[in-house]
């Protein structure tokens, strides 16, 4: 539950950088917690994460103070509730394609009478020993909830989706939205990139918060100056592709004789 802290960035209209972790490493989660990230993205619909994994790695992060935004599976509210009782700062739900998924996920994130969340107190109640009344409070001013667009049906809503009471934001699934336009494995194709537009046209428009993954590095630059208030960082793959580059850079030189 530190949500305040991402709340009052996107307040003040600076962007929230999240590291993305889509397996079980909690020590990474440590890591990345120290580079500065504003929070720990945890995938527990596409990768192998389960409710347990994710409580270890939202343990990590607890050491530094830094939030952790978890992908739940599934738009339901049973499933939501075990990732939030366990610690979650920010729910990001998938598949968001209407006005009524948005409502329904900020109901399932928010206790009464925001929202329909059901009290227990849970590791993130015990966490802060804090009192049902003050711990049920403070999770509806700090969580927070994001959709992932990711639907090309969801176009025609994606006014009213953004205007939805208590969403923090829409991020665009790319690769996803793609594939529902049938343009499969192509998510910087013309149509997705208008698509995407769109998207963030309306989000500006209502100031409700937006991002969209990055083609690379570079492009983040873009998206940044662009007002992208949702910006995703992937450490993992960029660790990987540097190293491939001093690898291949290295194994051209030849040993100097003598």
């Amino acid at each position: 539950m530190r949500g305040k802290q991402l709340r009052e960035k996107l307040a003040n209209g600076r962007p929230i950088f999240t590291a993305f972790v889509t397996f079980y490493a909690p020590r990474l989660v440590e890591i990345f917690a120290r580079s500065g990230a504003d929070q720990i993205f945890l995938d527990a619909e596409h990768g192998p994460l389960s409710e347990r994994d994710c409580e270890d790695m939202i343990r990590a992060a607890d050491l530094f103070d830094v939030p952790c935004q978890i992908r739940v599976p599934v738009n339901e509210p049973h499933v939501i509730l075990h990732f939030l009782d366990i610690g979650a700062s920010n729910i990001m739900v998938p598949h968001v394609t209407t006005a009524e998924d948005a409502q329904k996920a900020v109901r399932a994130v928010r206790y009464p009478p925001a929202g329909e969340r059901g009290y227990s107190m849970g590791r993130g109640g015990a966490h802060w020993g804090l009192s049902p009344a003050d711990y049920m409070r403070r999770a509806n001013e700090e969580v927070l909830v994001t959709a992932l667009f990711e639907d090309v049906a969801g176009l025609d809503d994606v006014e009213t989706m953004a205007q939805v009471a208590g969403l923090d934001g829409i991020f665009v699934g790319r690769f996803d939205l793609a594939a529902s336009m049938g343009l499969v494995g192509q998510p910087w194709h013309d149509d997705v990139e208008a698509a995407v537009r769109r998207v963030r046209t309306a989000c500006k428009k209502h100031e409700m918060p937006f991002g969209t993954v990055p083609r690379n590095r570079d492009e983040l630059l873009a998206h940044v100056e662009a007002g992208n208030l949702l910006v995703s960082l992937n450490p993992v793959d960029w660790a990987v592709e540097v190293t491939r580059n001093v690898v291949t850079q290295l194994s051209q030189v030849r040993p100097t004789q003598g």
